[in-house]
């Protein structure tokens, strides 16, 4: 059986692939374990300048990254290496696989560059202090998630008589994202508008970053270091990263590129296109490479996965196989859960909580020892706040809080005084002025007054007379000396500050303080934090707890033990596309659990999705608060008939 490369590039054949599937099906699990290795291998150790992978869930990127590092520096001692991916996480995990692997030497580790493309972005424009045309000066800020908006809404200022929903921040984000610019005169403007605005704060926006960088390459292309890359969930890069790509691999020793486009979270979020890794697969300057075989997820698992990815495909879909490394295990069927009502998914929650007790303790114990990095249990909401499971969300929060080792974000309040002391520090700093300016809560118009005289006499705020502007620089120093002085306990602390600006939650901001002091010394380091944790705040989770409460796209990127996915219904998950549901689906490794709860924001039935799951591999069921009862339907009609028969006693109870 060949191994599962094509060396001239071109796609797989439909017929071989049915073929190979067949042949590796039938494998026992010693020939599944061997075939994967031997593969994985060849595809490591090939001659091929350029690979493209197509990669499943969990099928072994990270070993045949390693392995292909590995190999580079096998061919030459001195390479350096640039690693990037879309999610922190898998970029925080390949980091400790690389300083834990014993093959490497010490100089090669260090001359292995592990990143975000948005963190490497910056570094690269930090270090051209942006481009000819638009220059930052030193320590330029980045435009969070919430900031995007208010920096926007300066910009259209200065156009009063523009509709703001048709000329809104997302519209201009996409054009961002896709580098393809409405050329009528009012985006124009808008555009021009834009980037003299965030020149003069001296700070760049994620999605203008990765235009700043890849400009800054073409300028300058010795900040590109590296001549070996591996670029990782290549399906969820948008247009304007893709060119930052090419032109960061424009000539390359090595180019590993991996990726599944039926895995494509971020069509909206950022334009993420799986038109890119399709036509990169018809690339022949490409050799062609898959990975076969799923090790995360158990056996039923993978196949619920496998077969419900394969109804209704896409027809230019990359064809491809995903199978069990087992060829079974003692793990359950996926379990698919009728519930009555929001409160009556919520016990279900709990007393699975309850009834592994034990080995949550346990994984929490590891998490905070560092000796471990996934969550025992996940469980994945299709929107963040879970409002549609009303009061009966705060338990789902407090069964998650009670597994969280520490608060992992600052408060909106830390920052907020973050920002003043910053700005004392130092009065120059445009962007910093502007967020006390919002925090000062000063009219709209008036603010726009200041930006405008700024811009138009060369001047930053400090340097205006106005009464706002001395007002703020002497609120700032006030503060500052408040937060500086010897004396005095937080407590007191924050009761001053208080008599200056308003605290939302002088509690959590005591909390915040005595984690992370604010001084000198630390505000630098501060303030980086929160534009990174800024950076994709909706898909991300910075560090595990035993249990995590996360939406379905965030959790990529993420495993653990047991995943319990709430909300499925034709309500609440009509926004989850079907590729964001295969990826919540296998994010679990030993059981996976699917929740539908009537009458929580409106739900009457299950989701569709539900007709796309095998009953091969599923077992449906009723669940009972009353006595925590448990019973098994027969398939997925028995579960829409009971769900139908608990909406008819519904209505004849109005």
């Amino acid at each position: 059986m060949r191994h599962l490369i094509n060396d001239d590039g071109t796609p797989f054949e439909t017929s071989e692939l049915q073929t190979l599937r067949g042949e590796l099906d039938a494998l026992d699990d010693g020939g599944r374990t061997e075939y994967r290795n031997q593969n994985a291998l060849a595809i490591a150790q090939h001659d091929a300048v350029k690979f493209l992978i197509v990669s499943g869930p969990g099928t072994g990127k990270s070993h045949l990254f390693l392995n292909r590092i590995n190999y580079w520096y096998q061919q030459d001692a001195q390479a350096k290496v640039f690693v990037t991916s879309f999610v922190r996480k898998l970029v925080a995990d390949l980091q400790n696989d690389i300083d834990d692997d014993a093959q490497l030497s010490d100089e090669q580790k260090s001359n292995v560059t592990v990143s975000t493309l948005h963190k490497f972005a910056r570094r690269i424009v930090e270090k051209n202090h942006g481009t000819t045309d638009w220059q930052f000066q030193a320590h330029f800020r980045i435009i969070g998630q919430f900031w995007k908006d208010v920096v926007w809404g300066d910009v259209l200022a200065f156009y009063s008589s523009l509709d703001r929903n048709e000329y809104a921040w997302k519209k201009f984000e996409g054009q961002l994202h896709n580098t393809d610019f409405e050329q009528s005169g009012e985006w124009q403007n808008l555009q021009k508008t834009y980037f003299k605005l965030c020149k003069f704060y001296n700070a760049a926006g994620f999605a203008d970053l990765i235009l700043r960088a890849k400009d800054a390459l073409v300028e300058n292309p010795q900040l590109n270091e590296a001549g070996d890359f591996i670029i990782d969930e290549y399906q969820d890069f948008n247009s304007a990263e893709d060119a930052l790509i090419n032109q960061l691999g424009n000539e390359p020793k090595g180019l590993l590129v991996v990726g599944d486009d039926e895995q494509v979270l971020y069509e909206k979020l950022k334009s993420g296109k799986p038109t890119l890794i399709r036509n990169l697969y018809q690339n022949n300057n490409y050799a062609n490479g898959m990975l076969p075989f799923c090790g995360r997820s158990s056996f039923h698992i993978t196949r619920s996965a496998g077969h419900f990815i394969q109804q209704h495909r896409e027809a230019d879909c990359i064809e491809k196989i995903y199978l069990p490394i087992k060829t079974a295990d003692d793990n359950p069927r996926v379990q698919v859960i009728a519930c009555a009502t929001a409160p009556t998914a919520v016990d279900y929650i709990e007393k699975f909580v309850a009834d592994n007790k034990t080995a949550i303790d346990e994984r929490k114990s590891k998490l905070a020892n560092g000796e471990s990095k996934d969550a025992f249990l996940l469980i994945l909401t299709p929107a963040k706040e879970v409002n549609f499971y009303e009061k009966s969300k705060e338990k789902i929060a407090s069964v998650v809080a009670e597994y969280q080792a520490e608060n992992r974000y600052f408060s909106e309040d830390y920052y907020k005084i973050l920002s003043y002391y910053s700005l004392a520090n130092n009065p120059q700093n445009n962007f910093t002025f502007r967020k006390v300016l919002y925090y000062e809560n000063i009219d709209k118009a008036r603010t726009h007054e200041l930006i405008e005289s700024a811009m138009q006499s060369g001047q930053n705020f400090y340097d205006l007379e106005s009464e706002e502007t001395k007002r703020v620089i002497q609120k700032c120093s006030e503060i500052k000396a408040i937060l500086e002085a010897e004396g005095p306990t937080i407590e007191e602390k924050i009761v001053s500050i208080a008599r200056h600006t308003s605290i939302t939650d002088k509690n959590r901001l005591k909390e915040d303080i005595a984690r992370k002091s604010i001084n000198q010394e630390e505000v630098v380091k501060i303030e980086h934090q929160e534009e990174e944790e800024a950076e994709l705040e909706e898909i991300e989770v910075k560090k595990m707890g035993a249990v995590e409460l996360i939406t379905i796209v965030g959790s990529k990127g993420l495993s653990a033990d047991h995943v319990i996915i709430i909300g499925f219904d034709n309500v609440n998950m009509r926004w989850v596309t079907k590729n964001a549901f295969y990826v919540a689906m296998t994010r679990a490794r030993k059981s996976l659990h699917i929740l539908t709860a009537l009458k929580s924001g409106g739900a009457r039935q299950a989701h569709s999705f539900l007709d796309q799951l095998s009953d091969e591999y599923a077992e449906y069921y009723s669940y009972k608060k009353s006595g925590h009862i448990k019973n098994q339907l027969q398939g997925k009609q028995g579960l829409k008939n009971y769900l139908n028969n608990l909406n008819s006693v519904s209505q004849r109870r109005r």
